[in-house]
C-alpha cells in the first residue's frame, strides 16, 4: 500500500497544489474518513489541503479552514501541538466536548458536523525538520485508530514530506528559470534595440563623411597631391566598410526579432538559384557545384535563404584561388552540409567562426566583414537547430547545420 502511495505522489511530483490534494485524498481513502494537510508558513500554520468521503462536507470543511491563520506558537489545535512537539497524537476514542473546547470558535461548527470519533495526527518532516502535520479522523463508533495505524501513517507522512520537499524545490527552480529567462529576454531586447538604434544613428554621419570626401576629390582634384588623394580614398573606403558592417549588424538584429514562419522548402532549388546568382556576378569563375536533388527542409524561407546565401557565398569566396574549385550541398545523418575544397581554416580556432567580427583570414586575403557566419548561426538557432564546422588549412571546409521539424 505504501509503495502504491509513493507512486501516486510521484505522478504529480512537479505540481505542488495537485500533490497536496493527492496526499489528502490518498490518506483519506486508505486510512480514514477525512484528512487534513497542515503546513508551516512562517509563524503560521496553513490548512493546505483536505479530503472527506462526503463531498459536500469536504467542500464546507475546506471553506471553513481555508481562511484560518493560526499561530504556530499559540494555536491550541492538535495539529499545531504536533508541529511544535514533533510527537504523534493518537486518540482512539474522542471526547467530543473536550475536543471542541480546544478549538478556535470558528472551527467548532464544522467539527461538530464532522462528528469525529477517533483521530491520529502525525508530523510531516523534511530533512529532520517538522514542516507540517497530517491529520486523519474517523466518524461513527467501533472504528478506532490504534498504534499500528499511527506507525503506518507516520511512514506515509515521511513519504509525503519527501514529495512536498521535492515539489517545492521544483517550483523554486521553475520560478528561478522563469525569472532568469525573463531577465535574459529583457537584456536581449535592450541589446537588439541598442544595436538597431546605433546602426541607424551612424548611417547619416557615415554618408556625410563619404560624400564630403568624394566632393573634395571631384572639386579640388587638380590641386590635391597624390598623398592627399590616397588619404581621401582611404577615408572613403573606411566609411564604406563601416557602412557594410552596420548593415550586417542590422541584419543580425532583424533576424533576432523576426517571426519564424515555417513552410516546406526545397533547399536544392533555393541553392541552385543562389549559385546561379553567384555565377552571374562572377562569370569568369569556373566552379564545379554539386547540389544533391530533393533536399527538403521545414523552416522560414527568408532565414533559410540567408543561411544558404552565406554558406554558399563563403564557399565561392574561399575557393577563389583554386583552379579546380568544388562546392557541394548534401544531407548526411540528418544534417545538411556545405563542403568546399578552398582555403579551409585552423580547427583550433573553430569556436571563433560564428562570433560576429571574428575572422580567421585577413581582409586583404579574402574580403568580408566577419558577420556572415554569425548571421547564419543566429538564423539556425531561431529554428532550434545546430551548426558546426570542420576544416583544415588548405584542405577546404564543411559547414553542417540542422533545421528541426
Amino acid at each position: 500500500m505504501l509503495a502504491a502511495v509513493s507512486q501516486e505522489f510521484a505522478r504529480v511530483a512537479t505540481d505542488y497544489a495537485s500533490l497536496l490534494a493527492k496526499i489528502a485524498r490518498t490518506s483519506a481513502d486508505l486510512i480514514g474518513d477525512g484528512c487534513l494537510v497542515t503546513l508551516v508558513d512562517g509563524d503560521f500554520i496553513v490548512n493546505a489541503a483536505n479530503a472527506h468521503v462526503d463531498p459536500e462536507l469536504e467542500v464546507d470543511y475546506r471553506t471553513y479552514v481555508a481562511a484560518l491563520g493560526l499561530s504556530v506558537r499559540t494555536s491550541p489545535t492538535v495539529a499545531a501541538d504536533v508541529i511544535r512537539t514533533g510527537q504523534t497524537k493518537l486518540v482512539p476514542e474522542v471526547d467530543g466536548a473536550a475536543l471542541l473546547s480546544r478549538l478556535e470558535p470558528e472551527l467548532r461548527p464544522i467539527v461538530e458536523r464532522l462528528d469525529v470519533s477517533s483521530y491520529v495526527v502525525v508530523p510531516i518532516r523534511s530533512h529532520d525538520a517538522v514542516i507540517g502535520a497530517l491529520s486523519l479522523f474517523r466518524t461513527g463508533g467501533g472504528r478506532s485508530y490504534d498504534e499500528a495505524d499511527a506507525v503506518m501513517l507516520a511512514d506515509l507522512a515521511d513519504r509525503a514530506g519527501l514529495a512536498i520537499d521535492n515539489a517545492r524545490l521544483y517550483a523554486q527552480l521553475e520560478a528561478r528559470v522563469s525569472e532568469r529567462t525573463r531577465e535574459l529576454e529583457i537584456a536581449n531586447h535592450e541589446l537588439e534595440a541598442f544595436s538597431y538604434s546605433v546602426a541607424h544613428d551612424l548611417r547619416a554621419p557615415l554618408r556625410s563623411i563619404d560624400g564630403f570626401a568624394h566632393a573634395i576629390q571631384e572639386d579640388h582634384d587638380t590641386r590635391l597631391d597624390p598623398e592627399a588623394v590616397r588619404m581621401l580614398d582611404r577615408i572613403r573606403g573606411s566609411a564604406q566598410h563601416m557602412a557594410v558592417l552596420i548593415d550586417g549588424l542590422l541584419r543580425l538584429a532583424q533576424i533576432a526579432r523576426a517571426n519564424v514562419q515555417r513552410s516546406e522548402i526545397s533547399l536544392s532549388e533555393l541553392a541552385a538559384e543562389i549559385v546561379a546568382d553567384l555565377r552571374e556576378h562572377d562569370p569568369a569563375r569556373v566552379v564545379e557545384v554539386a547540389i544533391e536533388p530533393g533536399l527538403i527542409a521545414h523552416g522560414d524561407r527568408q532565414l533559410v535563404k540567408v543561411i544558404l546565401q552565406n554558406l554558399l557565398g563563403n564557399a565561392w569566396k574561399f575557393t577563389a584561388k583554386r583552379d579546380d574549385a568544388r562546392i557541394a550541398l548534401a544531407i548526411r545523418d540528418g544534417a545538411f552540409v556545405v563542403r568546399d575544397n578552398g582555403a579551409g581554416f585552423d580547427p583550433t580556432y573553430a569556436h571563433k567562426l560564428f562570433v560576429p567580427f571574428q575572422r580567421l583570414h585577413s581582409a586583404a586575403e579574402f574580403p568580408g566583414t566577419g558577420i556572415g557566419l554569425g548571421t547564419v548561426h543566429r538564423a539556425v538557432q531561431r529554428h532550434g537547430g545546430r551548426i558546426w564546422a570542420e576544416g583544415a588549412v588548405g584542405a577546404g571546409a564543411a559547414f553542417w547545420f540542422t533545421l528541426p521539424g
